[in-house]
């Protein structure tokens, strides 16, 4: 019988350690430089379901949202945890939606460069078209 009460501590350790772990979920806070670009992704996608009919009418914001959340390693609770901190402190609030205003800017400066790029390119097919032979 003794042998079996030498293994109790461990197995009471083992115990412990594995409902502390299950119980205490570690509690995210995103930081403001993450938010912002999570808010950026999320103002791209909801542009996109707005402008998708199809789209529109079979989106539902948990399920488009929660992707977007889980590429940068949260949860909805994470989200929601992290905006009413940041709601605490409007002057920290204020500056996740400026920085996300300039990764929008970013985005839009970046997209009129690729398209003027592949204008540019259009235009260069479009001339020499100008100047095939067409042999039938």
């Amino acid at each position: 019988m003794k042998p079996l009460f030498r293994h109790i501590p461990a197995i009471a350790f083992a115990f412990i350690m594995l409902f502390s772990s299950c119980s205490s979920k570690e509690e995210k806070i995103i930081p403001r430089n993450k938010l912002s670009h999570i808010y950026a992704e999320m103002f791209v996608t909801d542009q996109w379901i707005k402008s998708t009919p199809d789209v529109r009418r079979l989106a539902d914001t948990s399920m488009v949202y929660e992707p977007i959340l889980q590429k940068y390693g949260y949860t909805s609770e994470d989200y929601r945890r992290s905006v009413d901190k940041y709601l605490d402190d409007p002057e920290r609030f204020s500056r996740v939606w400026r920085k996300t205003s300039e990764i929008l800017d970013e985005r839009l400066k970046d997209a009129k460069r690729r398209r003027d790029a592949l204008q540019s390119v259009e235009d260069r097919i479009r001339e020499r078209q100008k100047y095939a032979v067409d042999f039938d």
